[in-house]
């Protein structure tokens, strides 16, 4: 995935996002740099996009506390 940077649509409902309280995500590039990869109206619609694509299938981060 990857963001338009002319559009300001939320890349799970389409609405403005400029309209609400974005929220945008972007990712580390191999060379090093930063990645837009996504842009939502609120964290609700964030939490829905990571929520219906399925994206924390098999993520686990491990914490040692001890």
């Amino acid at each position: 995935m990857s963001v338009d940077e002319s559009s300001d649509e939320c890349t799970y409902c389409g609405s403005d996002v400029t309209r609400h309280d974005p929220v945008y995500v972007a990712e580390d590039a191999a060379d090093g740099g930063r990645v837009d990869v996504g842009q939502f109206c609120n964290y609700a619609c964030l939490v829905q996009y990571v929520e219906e694509e399925g994206l924390t299938e098999g993520a686990c981060c491990t914490v040692d506390l001890g």
